[in-house]
């Protein structure tokens, strides 16, 4: 009985031992108007359901982006954005990791699904993941087109936004 109990306990511990939590960064989407190439819209927060195991080519499980907490510098945009990406309706991007490739030195590429608008779309990201002590530093980037997504570009005025978002990751997650 006390033998059971114990690899209980040692199997369970082994599960949590690669747990990663988001600890700092921002999550950036890139995209620009004819005239403005300055529309950043950003977030601080993230929820990490990803886990690692020795190495980084074992980084596994999902990152997830409330789209509510995205800002830029301009609240009005911001609130264009918000009926843009239906976030009401569509509160969540999530990307869940199936697969890390190394490219040589600290470079990877990590592929997997993202989940935006209430679709699910192949797409990989490329860029370097550190191991710092305790920490895990990735900083990665990719693009989509919102269209792909079911997101119609906004219109403001006369312009169109542009269809591509460029993103950008530069996170630290804690063991």
């Amino acid at each position: 009985m006390i033998r059971v109990g114990i690899a209980a306990l040692l199997l369970v511990s082994s599960v949590y031992a690669g747990n990663l939590s988001f600890e700092a960064g921002t999550i950036k989407a890139h995209t620009e108007v004819f005239g403005d190439s300055t529309i950043d819209p950003m977030t601080k927060k993230a929820a990490s359901h990803l886990s690692m195991d020795g190495s980084p080519a074992s980084l596994k499980g999902a990152i997830e982006v409330s789209m509510n907490d995205l800002f830029s510098d301009n609240k009005k945009r911001d609130e264009h954005m918000q009926e843009a990406l239906e976030s009401a309706s569509f509160p969540k991007a999530v990307f869940d990791i199936k697969e890390v490739s190394a490219k040589g030195g600290d470079a990877y590429t990590l592929k997997g699904t993202m989940n935006l608008h209430g679709v699910n779309r192949t797409i990989s990201f490329d860029g370097t993941i550190n191991e710092e002590g305790n920490k895990v530093h990735i900083k990665a980037s990719s693009s989509l087109k919102m269209s792909d997504y079911g997101i119609k570009p906004i219109k403001m005025m006369f312009l169109t936004v542009r269809d591509q978002v460029d993103l950008s990751v530069d996170v630290v997650l804690k063991r």
